[in-house]
């Protein structure tokens, strides 16, 4: 009978402590939940286009190749090393090129010393001829003599020219400066003439090849300056100016391919980085924005903020059209009035019609203050 008496107080006292929590638990979830609001900035600046692209070189790359052919003995700077105009790059062979070229030379000396015969033997038989002491069938065999001679000098001159331009190819020049990009050689290879061996590429300045949507072309022009962020180099900025903007567009995309030119003096950007541009326009328009984190998104992956209603108490979802980030706030394109006050920190917990409290510093007149020791931090 003790048995069941205490049994009995047991579950009793598990029944009260069960029913304490449970309020408690309610009553805690229909506590205001704090928040900070504030009001819509607004702003005049100038409209910006934003686009995304690429970085690319200025200029198409510069493809390197030998004219002549021959075994590699000399391969200097790889990828990513920088090169000056005139800079030996690469060398083949010169042994059969310098041969060729004494040669070359042989030759013409022999056709120098055979000219100079047929030219003295001409002049003489000329002054017979004039004086009448040649027949005239015999000083045109002189004569023919000294052209055959003055046409084998030339000949032998242009050989021995092609024999040291040829020897002079075995070695390649950079053609302008910039950074190697690719290489193609290594010593010990035979270079084929008109094979690509190097590619080298200018980074100073570099430009920004983007596409710009056809609801916003009219916007653009040349001259027009350009905020540039690079993903890949978090905390550098940049700025560049329009150069070109096409005049027909991507088939594909639908988009009309613009360059922005930036300077790179330092060599940061590299060519195929993404980036991140911001064309201002020429308008001025009065913009409305808020700081990026007052902004959520709903279950659907609309974007929407909290409106806090100072009548009642709470806060309802509204979702807005969001437009260009200003450094830390996005413009609000549509969707508020300018006039609302909005939830800036405590969003994270809301949802449509729940009681909020608001913080001591910036609550409207009327609206149920929550103590500052407990204003939610961003």
């Amino acid at each position: 009978m003790r048995s069941s008496m205490a049994i009995f107080t047991i579950l009793a006292l598990l029944t009260l402590l069960s029913c304490s929590s449970e309020k408690k638990a309610e009553q805690t979830k229909n506590d205001p939940i704090p928040v900070r609001i504030g009001e819509v900035r607004h702003v005049q600046d100038h409209e910006l286009v934003s686009v995304s692209g690429t970085v690319a070189s200025p200029e198409a790359p510069a493809s390197v190749s030998f004219l002549v052919s021959g075994k590699v003995i000399q391969a200097g700077p790889r990828e990513g090393e920088p090169v000056e105009k005139g800079q030996i790059l690469a060398a083949i062979d010169p042994t059969d090129y310098t041969l060729a070229v004494q040669a070359a030379s042989a030759q013409s000396g022999q056709a120098r010393v055979a000219l100079d015969r047929a030219k003295d033997e001409y002049g003489r038989m000329k002054f017979l001829y004039e004086s009448r002491s040649l027949a005239a069938n015999d000083f045109e065999k002189y004569k023919a003599v000294y052209l055959s001679a003055k046409q084998q000098m030339d000949q032998a001159a242009a050989n021995e020219k092609l024999s040291q331009k040829r020897l002079a190819d075995a070695s390649l020049h950079a053609p302008v400066s910039g950074f190697i990009s690719k290489r193609e050689i290594e010593p010990g290879e035979t270079a084929s003439p008109g094979h690509p061996v190097f590619e080298i590429v200018k980074l100073d300045p570099v430009e920004i090849s983007v596409g710009v949507p056809e609801t916003d072309v009219h916007l653009v022009r040349i001259g027009q300056t350009a905020a540039i962020g690079i993903p890949a180099l978090p905390g550098e900025s940049f700025r560049g100016t329009v150069r070109v903007v096409n005049v027909s567009a991507d088939p594909g995309t639908r988009t009309y391919m613009a360059r922005i030119t930036v300077p790179n003096p330092g060599h940061i950007l590299r060519v195929g980085m993404i980036a991140e541009a911001q064309i201002q326009g020429d308008r001025v328009l009065d913009l409305m924005t808020l700081p990026a984190e007052a902004i959520v998104r709903d279950p659907q992956g609309a974007t929407v903020v909290f409106v806090y209603s100072p009548d009642r108490g709470s806060v309802y979802a509204r979702r807005v059209e969001t437009g260009t980030v200003r450094g830390r706030e996005i413009v609000i394109k549509s969707g508020l009035s300018g006039d609302e006050a909005v939830v800036l920190a405590g969003q994270e917990k809301l949802r449509d019609g729940v009681s909020v409290s608001v913080t001591a510093d910036n609550a409207p007149a009327g609206s149920p203050v929550a103590p500052k020791a407990k204003e939610v931090r961003q």
